[in-house]
């Protein structure tokens, strides 16, 4: 008998070390973070991969899962980025042009539109794992627990 709770507790504890040493970002699905989005949108224009690839460099060569929309109306700097990386790397190099494309969109907006820059200056990005996700909008903090809640689900 005690070598059966041995065994149990030393299966329990092989299963909890195992929990606590789990590094891997919890599957996000992307289509679905977006769709909870669109009711704190604008109208939004979904980018297709060539269009994602000579605007802002990103190639879906090296992603999982990508979604990246730009308002629709040329007059306001909403713009969503829900990608999955398919490594780490890229994932680095995907937030890297997450963080350029705020810093053109700041230059393009600070002299002309400053209600407008004042919303890309509160720009987040988020990184987790292989995801990287840039949220230009007003309502950036609650996309941002959306995001969040999604991924910690």
């Amino acid at each position: 008998m005690k070598k059966i709770i041995a065994t149990l507790l030393l299966i329990a504890m092989v299963f909890c070390f195992a929990a606590c040493g789990k590094t891997e970002t919890a599957l996000v699905d992307m289509q679905q973070v977006y769709d909870s989005y669109t009711q704190y949108l604008p109208e939004m224009v979904l980018l297709d991969e060539t269009s994602m690839m000579n605007l802002y460099g990103v190639d879906v060569a090296n992603c999982n899962q990508a979604i990246i929309a730009t308002c629709g109306d040329g007059l306001r700097s909403d713009e969503i980025w829900l990608i999955e990386a398919v490594d780490e790397q890229c994932a680095q190099e995907i937030a890297e042009l997450a963080q350029n494309r705020i810093e053109r969109e700041k230059e393009e907006t600070k002299n002309y539109a400053p209600d407008q820059y004042a919303v890309v200056e509160k720009a987040q990005i988020i990184t987790q794992g292989n995801n990287v996700v840039m949220i230009i909008s007003p309502d950036v903090d609650t996309l941002v627990e959306l995001y969040n809640s999604a991924a910690n689900a």
